[in-house]
C-alpha cells in the first residue's frame, strides 16, 4: 500500500502508511490523527480536508477507511467490535497493550455494520 502524504500547518510535511493509522477524530477545525502505539498527531485541517486527500490519493486501492458519525474516520482493520446498543466501537492495536473504546450513535454504527459487511459481501448471521 502506498503512503499519504500532505501538508499539515503549511511548514510540515507529513507521509505515513495509512495501515499505521487506526483513527482519526475530528474537533472542529482541526483533527488529531490516533496511530500504532499510541501516538498521536494534530493535524491542522478539519475532517472533510483529511477524506479529500485519502480519496484522492488512495482512489486506486481497496478500500481502508470509514467516516463514522460527524467526529471519526476510522481504519477498517483495526475494527474489533460494533456494539450499537450500547453506542461504541472497541478498536484493537496489536502494538499497544489495550483496546481503544469510541462512541457514536446508534444510527451511525448501523450504518458502519452495514457498510463493513457489504465491503467484504458477508452475510448478516443474526
Amino acid at each position: 500500500m502506498k503512503e499519504l502524504i500532505f501538508s499539515n500547518s503549511g511548514t510540515e510535511l507529513l507521509k505515513i502508511r495509512p495501515e499505521d493509522i487506526i483513527y482519526i477524530e475530528a474537533d472542529g477545525n482541526y483533527c488529531c490523527m490516533h496511530l500504532r502505539g499510541g501516538f498521536k498527531q494534530q493535524l491542522w485541517f478539519n475532517r472533510q480536508r483529511f477524506i479529500s486527500i485519502i480519496s484522492s490519493q488512495l482512489r486506486d486501492e481497496k478500500p481502508t477507511f470509514i467516516v463514522v458519525g460527524r467526529s471519526y474516520i476510522i481504519n477498517m482493520a483495526y475494527i474489533f467490535r460494533i456494539n450499537p446498543v450500547q453506542s461504541e466501537v472497541v478498536l484493537f492495536d496489536s502494538a499497544a497493550p489495550a483496546q481503544t473504546s469510541l462512541h457514536a450513535s446508534q444510527e451511525a454504527l448501523n450504518r458502519l455494520k452495514k457498510e463493513i459487511l457489504a465491503i467484504n459481501q458477508t452475510k448478516d448471521y443474526e
